[in-house]
């Protein structure tokens, strides 16, 4: 895949991401990665005894955008984007009582820092407005 066609795809995604919601944008964004980086297919982990899974990839996505959208947010969006990050997490991993615990955890994996990465350098390949305006979709989502 082109980084034409990420961008373009990109794009759409942040134009709809109101119509479609952040869940949606955060898991297309996740499976894209997914798409690129397919020769590592060891990418989910188990988060509670059910059995439920989320990606590594969802997850290094959700971290990615902490570390770069309140740097680029107002004061007042920066508050509704913390609550808003804070709400996506509990819905991808609803079974944990702290998933930002579980993100630190992640991080000392090698294969989740690989991850991260990958996605940190995939993320910083597009523009400053791009990303800003998947920063404030986010911000903006109603929950």
């Amino acid at each position: 895949m082109n980084m034409q066609s990420i961008l373009s795809i990109v794009s759409m995604a942040s134009k709809t991401a109101s119509k479609v919601g952040v869940v949606g944008l955060i898991t297309s964004v996740a499976m894209l990665s997914q798409t690129t980086n397919a020769a590592n297919n060891t990418t989910t982990i188990p988060l509670d005894m059910s059995g439920m899974n989320i990606t590594k990839h969802e997850i290094a996505v959700m971290q990615v955008l902490s570390e770069i959208c309140p740097p680029m947010l107002n004061g007042n969006q920066k508050q509704r984007f913390y609550k808003s990050y804070n709400v996506q997490l509990h819905e991808l991993m609803p079974t944990l009582d702290d998933p930002k615990a579980a993100i630190q955890y992640l991080s000392t994996q090698q294969d989740y820092r690989q991850i991260l990465q990958g996605i940190r350098s995939w993320t910083m390949g597009f523009s400053k407005q791009d990303n800003k305006a998947i920063c404030e979709d986010l911000a903006n989502a109603d929950f």
